[in-house]
């Protein structure tokens, strides 16, 4: 072994092993020393987006079940009466008589004022994300990131209300009260629909559903319940179609209420714009500042009202969905089978307890935080919007 101050010696060869560890072998003396070029930035390339729930209003949940009310207006009857009748003889809605005058012993009857009002609820679900960051992790000088717990507690919030968005408008969730040993579940938007167009009913030769409608008997009872149960895997279902807009618009129209959104994934936000290029008419399209003409449609004019046009990426995100049977034969995917068609007027996020942070401490050398809140969706209109379901995949 030779020795001196820079002899061959162990110190000597494990540097060597160090800088070769290191570095390509062959680099130069001068690679050696310079520095990476990192930049100091991080760019999300998810998209982070909530279309839906950015769309409706906000109010607040006093208890876990949240409830509201509705009530409707008698069908057009006849109201006539003589000129000059008495108050026995005017029979309006909910008054019956029976004979003589108005008083003990016949006259009116008067039945309750409130008979056709409907109390709706939805249970509000708890959704929380948690981050844990060792100390070396938060001492370490990274590129782009100042303090890497407060950068991962951003994150899991950001990734929690994309979860609350496919409850929203991806899932066939029902209701269900939570307890110690089960999360607790809101309806998502499809339990509350009562007008539904089925593209696998309505088209010839389509006849395997994906998804079937079985009405809203549950939520009206106040229970957002499922309303479409699973009927078969097949796929063998029909494009969405102009008329399908057309059909459900009307339906809508005829319950009472006006739709101004529809909402499509991607697919069906492309195909929509096509189906409308080629028919040519009921369309407005946005012209920018430079006067160049978009093929996207934006707006579409119906006889019954016209709809913005907008697409949402999560409805096109691969999801299955088990239906009202609750077992995983029942489970068919969910990704590009509906169109929703509302009003943002008629939905609102109930919050019982809003986004925040808690600050769980140290866990051993971790630092350990989690967002949580409580919220559930209302919808205090099911007859004012609709559904398009079964697209074809």
């Amino acid at each position: 072994m030779a020795t001196g101050r820079y002899g061959t010696s162990g110190v000597s060869t494990q540097a060597a092993n160090a800088v070769g560890n290191r570095f390509p072998s062959g680099a130069s003396s001068a690679a050696v020393s310079e520095k990476e070029d990192l930049a100091n930035f991080i760019s999300m390339i998810t998209r982070d987006e909530t279309p839906f729930m950015s769309s409706i209003g906000k109010t607040k949940a006093t208890g876990i079940y949240h409830e509201w009310q509705t009530d409707e207006l008698k069908a057009p009857g006849n109201s006539r009466v003589a000129q000059g009748a008495d108050f026995s003889a005017v029979t309006p809605d909910g008054r019956t008589t029976t004979g003589g005058d108005h008083g003990a012993g016949g006259g009116v009857v008067l039945a309750d004022a409130d008979r056709n009002r409907s109390r709706l609820g939805n249970y509000t679900q708890i959704n929380a994300k948690t981050v844990a960051v060792s100390g070396t992790k938060r001492a370490v000088d990274q590129a782009g990131v100042a303090d890497e717990y407060a950068y991962q507690l951003k994150k899991r919030g950001t990734e929690m209300r994309r979860d609350v968005e496919a409850d929203l408008i991806h899932s066939l969730n029902v209701s269900t009260p939570g307890s110690a040993s089960a999360a607790g579940t809101m309806a998502g938007v499809y339990s509350w629909a009562s007008n539904v167009v089925n593209v696998a009913s309505t088209d010839a030769g389509n006849t395997a559903a994906r998804i079937s409608n079985a009405g809203v008997t549950d939520a009206e009872a106040g229970i957002g319940a499922n309303n479409f149960s699973t009927e078969s895997t097949s796929a063998n279902v029909g494009e969405l179609e102009l008329s399908h807009i057309d059909s459900i618009m009307q339906t809508i129209y005829e319950a009472g209420g006006k739709a101004t959104k529809v909402m499509l994934s991607p697919k069906n936000r492309r195909t929509f714009s096509a189906k409308a290029n080629a028919s040519g008419s009921n369309v407005r399209r946005n012209i920018d500042e430079t006067g160049k003409l978009r093929q996207a449609v934006d707006i579409y004019m119906s006889d019954f009202g016209d709809v913005m046009v907008e697409p949402n990426y999560i409805m096109g995100l691969a999801a299955n969905a088990t239906g009202t049977g609750g077992t995983s034969s029942d489970e068919v995917s969910i990704q590009d089978a509906f169109a929703l068609v509302y009003d943002p007027m008629w939905f609102k996020m109930a919050t019982l307890r809003p986004m925040q942070e808690v600050d769980v401490g140290q866990n051993g050398d971790s630092t350990v935080g989690m967002f949580v809140e409580e919220t559930t969706l209302e919808c205090s209109n099911p007859n004012a919007w609709g559904v398009i379901a079964n697209i074809g995949a």
